[in-house]
């Protein structure tokens, strides 16, 4: 009787032990290399503070870009809570984390409007990633596994990513921002910039410019083709309606009064459709 519950209790320390990143239970599958796309600068995405409600806490955040990487720290403490190069594709962030000297967690965040979903999840996220693999899913990605699944390496196939990233990202309980200090947003002059489109993130257009603009807007599509516009104002208003069949085309704009607008364009053959802001000032 005394060994048996002897074997009891070590089998119920073991379960307990075996639960969380420093335990038992971590994942198994390592990326050979980050995502496969230009990194982006964490601070002109989220700012250079950032206070997330997460259930009943609120976590506060300090973060600095340097050399392509972005150093998210916890504000009380002045720890690093992630070291990560971060790029974006087709409506998802992906951070990459280096490991070791050869290999990467790789987990993705989604922002919407006031909410951001799977940001610090990636301890969770590879581990779901683990059974994706085990189930013999996501194929793509697998580099080498051995026989009793304990190595799993993986090459990131971005396109592959999106699919397993995307449905579980759907499943994430998401944070609230409840303060976001972007000091890129209010200082840079954007009436300098165009409006530059990754190509990756939108089929039919490249960009747009000037943007701000007082009359002409420029419109590049990435190649020639009918597609149609329709511009409406921010009440959904249509403004102008037409087609473009150039890759350079331009949009006139001076009639109307100063305000944003959205511009939508529609490729009806590939049923694909897009939007993009646009400011008339004075």
């Amino acid at each position: 009787m005394t060994t048996i519950k002897i074997i009891i209790i070590l089998t119920f320390v073991t379960l307990l032990t075996g639960c969380g990143p420093d335990n038992k239970i971590t994942p198994k599958s390592f990326y050979d290399n980050p995502f496969p796309k230009k990194n982006k600068d964490l601070t002109k995405i989220l700012g250079e503070k950032l206070t997330i409600k997460r259930g009943s806490d609120t976590l506060y955040y300090t973060i600095s870009s340097n050399n392509n990487l972005n150093f998210i720290l916890n504000s009380k403490t002045g720890d690093t809570a992630f070291k990560v190069t971060v790029c974006k594709f087709r409506g998802l962030y992906y951070f990459s984390q280096k490991f070791n000297d050869t290999t990467y967690w790789i987990n993705a965040v989604k922002i919407k409007d006031n909410l951001i979903f799977g940001f610090g999840s990636d301890f969770w996220q590879m581990l779901q990633l683990d059974d994706e693999i085990k189930s013999g899913k996501s194929k793509k990605l697998v580099s080498y596994i051995n026989s009793d699944t304990s190595v799993i390496r993986l090459h990131p196939d971005k396109r592959e990513m999106k699919y397993f990233y995307n449905a579980i990202i759907l499943n994430e309980i998401p944070d609230t921002i409840i303060s976001l200090d972007n000091y890129f947003a209010s200082t840079i002059d954007t009436s300098k910039i165009a409006t530059q489109v990754d190509p990756e993130e939108n089929v039919i257009l490249s960009r747009a410019y000037p943007n701000p603009t007082t009359d002409i807007i420029n419109i590049e599509l990435q190649q020639k083709r009918n597609v149609s516009f329709l511009l409406s104002d921010i009440n959904g208003k249509t403004i102008q309606q037409g087609q473009f069949s150039k890759t350079s085309n331009q949009l006139d704009i001076k009639n109307q009064p100063t305000g944003i607008y959205i511009l939508t364009l529609l490729n009806a053959t590939d049923k694909q459709k897009e939007n993009i802001k646009i400011i008339k000032t004075e």
